[in-house]
Protein backbone atom coordinates (compact mmCIF):
# COMPACT_ATOMS: atom_id res chain seq x y z
CA UNK A 1 0.00 0.00 0.00
CA UNK A 2 2.90 2.30 0.78
CA UNK A 3 4.17 2.18 -2.81
CA UNK A 4 0.71 2.57 -4.31
CA UNK A 5 -0.42 -1.01 -4.93
CA UNK A 6 -4.15 -1.69 -4.83
CA UNK A 7 -5.08 -4.23 -2.16
CA UNK A 8 -8.28 -5.98 -1.10
CA UNK A 9 -9.00 -7.30 2.38
CA UNK A 10 -5.54 -6.62 3.80
CA UNK A 11 -6.65 -4.84 7.00
CA UNK A 12 -9.33 -7.45 7.68
CA UNK A 13 -6.86 -10.28 7.04
CA UNK A 14 -4.37 -8.86 9.54
CA UNK A 15 -7.10 -8.55 12.18
CA UNK A 16 -8.34 -12.10 11.61
CA UNK A 17 -4.86 -13.61 11.64
CA UNK A 18 -4.07 -11.79 14.90
CA UNK A 19 -6.97 -13.73 16.46
CA UNK A 20 -5.33 -16.99 15.34
CA UNK A 21 -1.81 -16.13 16.52
CA UNK A 22 0.10 -19.24 17.54
CA UNK A 23 -2.16 -21.61 15.60
CA UNK A 24 -0.94 -23.66 12.68
CA UNK A 25 -2.43 -22.40 9.43
CA UNK A 26 -2.32 -23.38 5.79
CA UNK A 27 -1.91 -20.91 2.98
CA UNK A 28 -2.78 -20.99 -0.68
CA UNK A 29 -2.55 -18.64 -3.61
CA UNK A 30 -4.77 -17.87 -6.57
CA UNK A 31 -3.73 -15.80 -9.56
CA UNK A 32 -6.42 -14.35 -11.80
CA UNK A 33 -6.51 -15.88 -15.27
CA UNK A 34 -5.29 -12.61 -16.76
CA UNK A 35 -2.69 -12.31 -13.94
CA UNK A 36 -4.09 -8.91 -12.94
CA UNK A 37 -4.66 -9.97 -9.31
CA UNK A 38 -2.83 -12.21 -6.83
CA UNK A 39 -4.78 -13.55 -3.84
CA UNK A 40 -3.44 -15.23 -0.71
CA UNK A 41 -5.76 -17.57 1.18
CA UNK A 42 -5.40 -18.42 4.87
CA UNK A 43 -7.02 -21.65 6.02
CA UNK A 44 -7.23 -23.53 9.31
CA UNK A 45 -4.74 -26.33 10.03
CA UNK A 46 -6.90 -28.99 8.37
CA UNK A 47 -7.61 -26.85 5.33
CA UNK A 48 -11.34 -27.15 5.83
CA UNK A 49 -12.14 -23.53 6.74
CA UNK A 50 -11.16 -20.35 4.95
CA UNK A 51 -10.19 -17.83 7.63
CA UNK A 52 -9.13 -14.87 5.52
CA UNK A 53 -8.17 -13.78 2.02
CA UNK A 54 -6.27 -10.76 0.74
CA UNK A 55 -5.49 -9.63 -2.78
CA UNK A 56 -2.98 -7.42 -4.53
CA UNK A 57 -3.55 -5.93 -7.96
CA UNK A 58 -0.58 -6.61 -10.18
CA UNK A 59 0.60 -3.43 -11.80
CA UNK A 60 2.43 -3.38 -15.12
CA UNK A 61 6.09 -4.39 -14.68
CA UNK A 62 7.22 -0.80 -14.79
CA UNK A 63 7.82 1.56 -11.94
CA UNK A 64 5.21 1.89 -9.21
CA UNK A 65 5.79 4.61 -6.65
CA UNK A 66 9.30 5.19 -7.96
CA UNK A 67 10.38 1.59 -7.30
CA UNK A 68 10.73 -1.33 -9.66
CA UNK A 69 7.97 -3.83 -9.00
CA UNK A 70 8.69 -7.55 -9.13
CA UNK A 71 5.86 -10.00 -8.49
Amino acid sequence: MKIGLTTLGLDETVEILAQHRGERLRTGVIDAADRSWHFTLYLNATGTELLACSGVRREPPSKVGGQKLQL
